[in-house]
């Protein structure tokens, strides 16, 4: 069942294709019949395509939905033509449409909304069967019947409420352990960063110390060492602060063109055909390096998840004044599918980390992500 909502979420065709039914089985029943008979079966057809476009309009889906109740019931009345009904007082299909209209209401709108919702349609409901002369009360089936349906479209709504709040913590848990798992990441850089800076300012300063007493001008050549070191990685410290050490170690080396080249190379041989366009300044901070090629592989691997019929890969890599631009897309289909991933959320995590700037989404020919990361401290 919750795959199948899954696949129908957000489509309105499903139950644009069930009220169409209903109305051409109501229309079948009219064979025969006068113009009048098809002029109030017309009058029935705005009810349902309310409760078609109710997930995205509620407030004027429901005006619309009584409004086309109440017309209806009028023009029933006076020509004396009524719809066909089951187990309520109006048509099967405006029946439907309004069961809908409640169960999107009790979904998503508040108790007090809700509460509104259903107490219109049941007083508009009532006037047909005032109107209509249905007397539908005076048999004790179609009272169960009509009381039974009520229920079943506000079961249905919150059904479908507590299954979207379930979704919801579900999602948030996978996207704060998508940005902690990031973190994970940049703090193992941090500490192969900032000690591998530390340790040559030690080294430095051993030197120093063991010169000093017998060329003071030695130790103080070594000095401008020292400090830039100790530069680099507060620099790295201040990028990628807050964050625990543990996980798995990133396969990354000190040449981040030669990463990226060889990550491109491993997707042309799963036949996918990729233009590479890499301008890397000299000297790129290891941190910046490394989120460079995370960028590129995470890129890649949704590209094989979630693009449909892909053709074309770009990858660029360009120094933009003093930002380096990573851009990589695909001219295939199924980006919305793509917005979802856990892995666009990593990236953006690290990104901001680094104080630089992420999008991603779909471009006029497929889906693109875009990252500008800073270049400050690059050598």
């Amino acid at each position: 069942m919750d795959r199948i909502l899954d696949r129908f979420k957000g489509q309105q065709w499903p139950i644009a294709a069930g009220l169409a039914v209903l109305l051409a089985v109501e229309l079948l029943r009219l064979t025969g019949g006068g113009p009048t008979d098809a002029l109030v079966w017309l009058l029935t057809v705005p009810a349902c395509g309310a409760a078609v476009m109710a997930s995205r309009y509620r407030t004027p889906s429901l005006v619309v939905a009584t409004a086309s109740i109440f017309v209806t019931t009028i023009a029933a009345s006076m020509f004396r033509s009524y719809p066909m009904s089951l187990l309520s007082p109006i048509s099967i299909a405006e029946t439907a449409a309004c069961m809908w209209i409640v169960a999107v209401t009790v979904r998503t709108a508040s108790v007090r909304a809700s509460a509104v919702t259903i107490a219109v349609l049941i007083a508009v409901s009532t006037h047909a069967a005032l109107v209509r002369n249905t007397w539908w009360w005076r048999s004790d089936s179609e009272v169960a019947g009509a009381v039974l349906l009520g229920i079943l479209a506000i079961g249905t709504g919150l059904y479908l409420r507590m299954r979207d709040r379930e979704r919801e913590r579900l999602v948030a848990t996978a996207v704060i352990g998508a940005q902690r798992e990031e973190r994970i990441s940049l703090a193992r850089e941090l500490h192969d960063v900032v000690a591998h800076h530390v340790t040559g300012m030690l080294v430095q300063a051993q030197a120093a110390l063991e010169v000093s007493d017998e060329d003071p001008q030695a130790a103080h050549r070594l000095l401008p060492g020292i400090v830039r070191s100790g530069t680099d990685a507060l620099g790295a410290m201040r990028r990628l602060v807050g964050t625990l050490r543990q996980g798995e170690i990133d396969m990354a080396t000190t040449d981040p063109g030669a990463d990226v080249l060889a990550l491109v190379e491993r997707t042309r041989e799963l036949g996918l055909e990729v233009r590479a366009r890499i301008d890397l300044p000299a000297g790129l901070q290891p941190e910046v390096g490394r989120s460079v090629l995370r960028l590129v592989q995470e890129s890649l691997t949704n590209v094989h998840k979630h693009a449909v019929a892909p053709t074309m890969i770009e990858v660029e890599l360009s120094r933009v004044e003093d930002r380096l631009r990573v851009v990589v897309s695909d001219d295939g289909r199924g980006g919305p599918v793509q917005a979802g991933g856990y892995g666009l959320v990593g990236m953006r995590e690290r990104v901001d980390l680094l104080g630089g700037h992420f999008e991603a989404g779909p471009a006029e020919h497929g889906w693109q992500v875009t990252a500008e990361l800073p270049l400050e401290g690059a050598k």
